[in-house]
């Protein structure tokens, strides 16, 4: 661990210079370019949730919109419906063909978020950012509002590989291999590019958890302040709001708590008036829908009656890679157990590192790093244990998609280069991450050409 964490002398040479730099321009604009391939690939409508999740977008405009349901639809309810039987959405989907016809409801074809949730399904603010590039155009075809909001969420992914850059950078602020490679296995995960470039509350979510990550890490590794303070908080509270897949980040945030009343635990006399105000923070902000999940599963556990699918962890480790459109389209299981293959030396490597170095647990000069992994780790695990917990609880499978731990793909990114990077040696880490890239690159483009375009085209 102390080559992790410590600088090398020819690293500390190079700092931040432009080298480093330039290739980040370059990771970023390769991020918008894939980005607007798959934005433009994939037709209209055929990304998990998609109809519904644009129709809160588009509805986010007007707050007589929002509430809008099958009893008061707006006029463009009507055209969204022609636009799913105009690009056969159905064609694409392991369910019945409905025929059209222009005096069915919308919610006939579509779940509509604001009858299915009452009105407890994200948050309009959050949708109006997802979607204003629509306050420019809600008068144009509705397939072109769709493009454009995909292009905005193509820029979120542009945020997001930008923050792992920052996140990585200021752990690890000489690592080359680390620095550089966590932002690329972001960057050609053809399942992450995908989602990334397709309409979902889920992309912003995402963005928002990593701009958390980030402030937690920042103020863990050179110290908080009140701004760090707030921007944790602002943005944990606005991930929670847009999606329940952020709902792990109060253990994040708990675990560096335990790190502080540990190391001023002489003080404890504040620990009272800051429970109270935590506890009061969680009583005026969380979001109602955590509330009634939380009701639910205490209701099922108390019952005893809960059971975990072994699909569920197959298809999230599937369906974090690569498994496009509806979850319907996987590729062959050769590449599956190919990718599981490369992740155990991952695995591996992480329980080697710590076996070998647990000594530097302990060491004041890695402390700041040490806390800062420890509460990503903190944040990967519940974010897994919590998808998986639910499942078990409510015996479903239907929330097994790997989409729903991307809030903490760089955690997990790290760790993965973390754990390649202990079996590799010092002088052969330059020619690894460009073989790792390089590798990347060719398997993002096999899933694009091999299995996506083939999906949706092969009738041309």
């Amino acid at each position: 661990m102390a080559d992790t964490l410590d600088s090398h002398r020819q690293d500390t040479r190079q700092g931040q210079s432009s080298p480093y730099k330039s290739i980040l321009y370059f990771i970023l604009a390769l991020a918008f370019v894939r980005g607007m391939i798959y934005a433009t690939v994939v037709p209209p409508w055929q990304a998990p949730d998609e109809p519904g999740q644009f129709e809160r977008v588009r509805a986010a405009l007007t707050a007589a919109e929002w509430v809008s349901t099958s009893k008061n639809p707006p006029d463009w309810y009507g055209e969204l419906s022609r636009s799913l039987f105009t690009f056969n959405f159905w064609d694409f989907l392991d369910d019945y063909r409905p025929t059209y016809s222009p005096d069915t409801s919308l919610s006939s074809y579509i779940v509509l978020y604001q009858e299915a949730y009452n009105g407890l399904y994200g948050n309009r603010l959050t949708y109006a950012i997802i979607g204003w590039p629509l306050f420019l155009a809600r008068h144009q075809d509705i397939a072109l509002q769709l493009y454009l909001v995909r292009i905005n969420t193509v820029l979120m992914n542009i945020g997001i590989i930008l923050l792992a850059y920052l996140i990585t950078q200021t752990i690890f602020p000489h690592d080359t291999f680390l620095i550089l490679g966590v932002p690329i296995l972001i960057l050609f995960n053809p399942q992450h590019s995908h989602l990334l470039s397709t309409v979902n509350n889920g992309n912003l979510a995402e963005l928002l958890a990593t701009a958390a990550l980030y402030f937690i890490v920042v103020g863990i590794i050179k110290g908080f302040s009140w701004l760090n303070i707030l921007a944790i908080l602002g943005f944990t509270l606005a991930a929670m709001w847009t999606k329940a897949t952020a709902y792990f980040l109060p253990f994040a945030i708990s675990s560096i708590g335990l790190f502080y009343l540990w190391r001023y635990r002489g003080k404890w006399r504040w620990l009272l008036p800051t429970s109270l105000i935590l506890i009061g923070l969680v009583y005026f902000f969380i979001p109602t829908r955590l509330v009634q999940l939380i009701y639910s599963a205490w209701i099922v556990l108390n019952t005893g009656d809960f059971y975990l699918d072994p699909i569920v962890p197959i298809d999230l480790f599937r369906s974090y890679w690569a498994m496009p459109g509806w979850m319907i389209l996987r590729i062959d299981s050769f590449w599956y157990w190919i990718l599981l293959i490369c992740c155990t030396p991952a695995i591996v490597g992480l329980i080697i590192l710590l076996v070998t170095k647990w000594r530097l647990l302990t060491s004041k000069r890695f402390q700041p790093q040490i806390r800062a992994l420890a509460v990503l780790a903190v944040a990967t695990v519940v974010a897994i244990g919590v998808l998986l917990a639910w499942n078990a609880i409510t015996n479903s499978i239907v929330y097994r998609q790997g989409r729903s731990i991307y809030p903490v793909v760089v955690p997990i990114s790290i760790f993965l280069m973390l754990g390649w990077r202990q079996f590799i040696p010092y002088r052969w880490r330059g020619v690894s991450l460009l073989g790792i890239t390089l590798t990347l690159f060719l398997f993002d483009t096999m899933v694009l050409f091999n299995y996506i375009i083939p999906l949706f085209y092969s009738r041309y």
